[in-house]
């Protein structure tokens, strides 16, 4: 699970900005929060803000770090790095190091690893394990001094400093010494490539990837059972529905086909897929019949929710981090907060799958369903370009005051204002 992450220097966010999923003291909704050891998580964080704001920034910088995880043993020699993308809104932070950091647990330890970088190398990277109360150093690298590599345990030295002669300056070592089977950095490097993911909203053009992927091999048909029934409970008329695909190399009119991703799951190449939902319509005597229509004549939240599915059932299956931007894209706000529910609650995400979103559906703005530590706010000084990141939880609301309100109102900033510049129409 994944308990913080932190950058800094990374396109609107000059300064540090914390996402941190480590829960409060409140006693209230503990459905929503995960016991583990003496930490506890959160299963789910929504941030809200003002267009441009910022708030896709972040989801962007989550992605460019994993994938710079995942991708770096496929890095070349002198290759540049090109998902560090610094503020650039003054004369310094341009040649500053961009700086990204994750706190999670895997297998019940609990990790931090951090990176900084500019385009053209590592400056620095840690990687900490607690097999106490206490933090235990696999490793730290710090490009600027003599010796660039420390390990404080003997043992872990003996096994991992001979791989750093296999590691390069625009690599980072966390994937070097994981592919030569270092077991200290084996759990890490199997959580970057598994346990977190980032998505973007469009899903049939972003996630039919991996979407299309799992239907394709749903032999046991439970995704087929579970999309039908999330169908069902967001009231959409579909009763079934036929997936088949085919490997060729064009798109015929009316078909879905794989296109670049923004997030982090790979692409799937050289694949069409043809989608046929089912609906179960009844006439005026009584009798029902079943029709079929195209997906790609489906609305856009059917088909967002239809290529959602896969998504969030590989999450409850494996405990997956599911971060997703502009979550709310063509979704009525009840079944936004209908889905926000199903990470909560504890009988249906099992496994302690999270969920972590960006909208501008207030409805999630309810103290009786979403925690305070669990709403974030992104906001954008529009003199500096410089975004802010913040909690509820620092304003302290009583349970019971409307947060929709105190947010229109403007009480806890991250809004629009609407007109600040002036007349256009005088």
């Amino acid at each position: 699970m994944l308990q913080q992450f932190s950058v800094e220097n990374f396109r609107s966010f000059k300064n540090k900005a914390v996402l941190s999923m480590e829960a409060s003291a409140d006693k209230n909704l503990l459905d929503n929060i995960v016991q583990m050891k003496k930490d506890r998580v959160l299963k789910v964080a929504a941030i809200f803000g003002a267009n441009a704001a910022g708030k896709s920034n972040l989801f962007f910088a989550l992605t460019a770090a994993i994938l710079m995880v995942r991708f770096s043993n496929f890095r070349q020699i002198g290759e540049p790095l090109t998902q560090i993308t610094p503020f650039l809104f003054d004369k310094e932070s341009g040649s500053k190091p961009t700086s990204f950091e994750f706190v999670f647990t895997v297998n019940e330890k609990k990790y931090v690893y951090g990176f900084s970088a500019t385009t053209k190398k590592i400056c620095t990277e840690y990687l900490y394990v607690y097999n106490s109360s206490k933090p235990a150093t696999i490793f730290v690298r710090d490009e600027s001094e003599k010796e660039p590599y420390r390990f404080t345990d003997h043992a872990i030295q003996k096994k991992l400093k001979p791989l750093t002669e296999r590691n390069t300056d625009n690599k980072l070592f966390l994937a070097t010494a994981s592919s030569w089977n270092a077991e200290e950095t084996k759990e890490p490097m199997l959580w970057f490539m598994q346990g977190i993911n980032t998505y973007e909203p469009r899903y049939e053009e972003k996630a039919l990837n991996l979407a299309g992927n799992l239907y394709e091999n749903d032999e046991d048909k439970s995704l087929r059972n579970f999309t039908i029934n999330l169908l069902k409970e967001a009231d959409i008329n579909i009763s079934d529905y036929n997936f088949t695909s085919k490997e060729i190399p064009f798109v015929h009119p009316g078909q879905f086909a794989p296109k670049q991703e923004v997030g982090t799951d790979q692409q799937i190449q050289g694949k069409v897929y043809e989608i046929t939902a089912f609906h179960t319509i009844g006439d005026d005597n009584g009798h029902n019949e079943k029709y079929s229509l195209g997906m790609h004549s489906e609305s856009q939240g059917t088909r967002n929710l239809f290529f959602m599915a896969p998504i969030i059932k590989r999450a409850f299956d494996t405990g997956e981090t599911v971060c997703i931007d502009e979550f709310d894209t063509s979704l009525h706000p009840m079944l936004l907060v209908y889905v926000v529910g199903l990470f909560n609650n504890p009988n249906i995400n099992k496994r302690n799958a999270q969920l972590i979103i960006s909208s501008h559906t207030m409805s999630l703005l309810d103290l009786n369903e979403m925690r305070r530590d669990q709403i974030y706010f992104v906001e954008k000084n529009q003199q500096t370009g410089i975004s802010d990141l913040y909690s509820l939880d620092e304003f302290s609301p009583r349970t019971r005051e409307d947060i929709r309100k105190a947010y229109l109102l403007g009480r806890y900033g991250s809004i629009p204002e609407v007109g600040a510049g002036g007349s256009l129409w005088g």
